[in-house]
């Protein structure tokens, strides 16, 4: 009778662990786009979307919890920790169902490759970012799962059966732990809870019923109906072109001003691209701020840039490095903004 307990809870802890390995793949390569979709784009040659990568240990680290220090400590928890956490089941239930598994050295070689190969298909298939310091923190979970396995075994010392017993417990918190962070963080992403306001951006949207003022005390009026700049000047009429729209990556920061590296669109010819940084050869814009810069936060959820949530931010939440997106008007040969969105990117 305990033989078959024992086989019918091994069996139960088999196939919790295949549908750990199913989650795992979902929310690290599939969160953003759908498998059926990544097949298609890949099997037609269209793959695109946002792409990057980081193999500078602990950079992204250190930005997170920095994020942590300066007021969004659920960002940054959630990256760091989650990171951890989501590898945690995997050095736990290789040890539990194979024998062979039960050194941490094995267990690592195991997982490295796993955890390399997840942030290699992100980067090639256009599915998000390919870090090191993620295969870091997943490899830290895996220790953390291999210590956990180790405690429970020494408190059960040689009864199997209740291994079993605690690995279904355990797996059932963590579950719900899992689902309650899918809600609070990757909820947007997933179609769990609402997007939130989109940007008050828009292509179409050129008329801008509000008095500005810049650092020469001029004061602009933009509408629908007008085609050019009116100034308090009688001297000093400018004509202007249609609202300027410009993004990139920010280089430089001052009160007064900022510097972007401009983003180069490259056209694959079939109606996609992809938005890239020249590092070589950088596409430098001074852009003027003014006391009425409107200052805007965007969260992206995914690659194509549908899962959005925005809120107001303030000045201080520009930072080196940072993309934005910038609209703005030229006077006397200088751009100044009008509306700067910092764009956070969560994949």
């Amino acid at each position: 009778m305990k033989d078959k307990r024992k086989i019918y809870l091994r069996v139960c802890c088999q196939i919790i662990f295949i549908i750990y390995v199913l989650f795992l793949i979902k929310i690290i390569l599939f969160k953003y786009r759908g498998f059926i979709s990544t097949f298609h784009m890949l099997i037609a040659g269209e793959l695109s979307g946002f792409h990057s990568y980081n193999i500078i240990p602990f950079r992204s680290i250190l930005e997170f919890t920095k994020l942590m220090l300066h007021g969004y400590f659920s960002r940054g928890f959630n990256n760091i920790i989650g990171n951890i956490l989501v590898f945690a089941p995997f050095g736990y239930f290789l040890p539990l169902l194979y024998q062979k598994c039960r050194k941490w050295k094995i267990v690592i070689l195991l997982a490295f490759p796993v955890s390399f190969l997840f942030e290699i298909l992100q980067y090639f298939l256009y599915l998000g970012s390919a870090d090191i310091d993620d295969i870091i923190l997943n490899l830290s979970g895996v220790t953390l799962g291999f210590l956990i396995f180790q405690g429970i075994k020494r408190i059960t010392y040689k009864k199997q059966t209740q291994r079993y017993v605690a690995t279904i417990v355990m797996s059932a918190v963590g579950f719900l732990a899992a689902g309650y962070l899918a809600v609070d963080y990757f909820g947007i992403m997933f179609g769990i809870t609402n997007r939130g306001n989109q940007s008050n951006l828009s292509e179409n949207d050129n008329a801008l019923s509000r008095a500005l003022t810049n650092d020469d005390r001029v004061n602009i009026i933009l509408d629908d109906e007008q085609e050019g700049l009116v100034t308090d000047k009688e001297d000093n009429k400018v004509e202007s072109d249609d609202e300027l729209d410009l993004y990139g990556v920010i280089t430089e920061l001052s009160d007064s001003s900022i510097s972007i590296n401009k983003m180069q669109e490259e056209d694959f010819g079939n109606g996609t691209g992809v938005a890239s940084i020249n590092v070589e050869d950088p596409d430098i814009q001074t852009v003027y701020i003014t006391e009425t810069t409107k200052y805007m936060w965007k969260d992206i959820y995914d690659v194509n840039g549908d899962k959005v949530k925005t809120r107001e931010a303030a000045k201080d939440d520009m930072e080196i490095n940072k993309n934005i997106s910038i609209k703005g008007y030229q006077l006397d040969n200088k751009i100044y903004a009008v509306e700067i969105v910092i764009e956070n990117f969560l994949f």
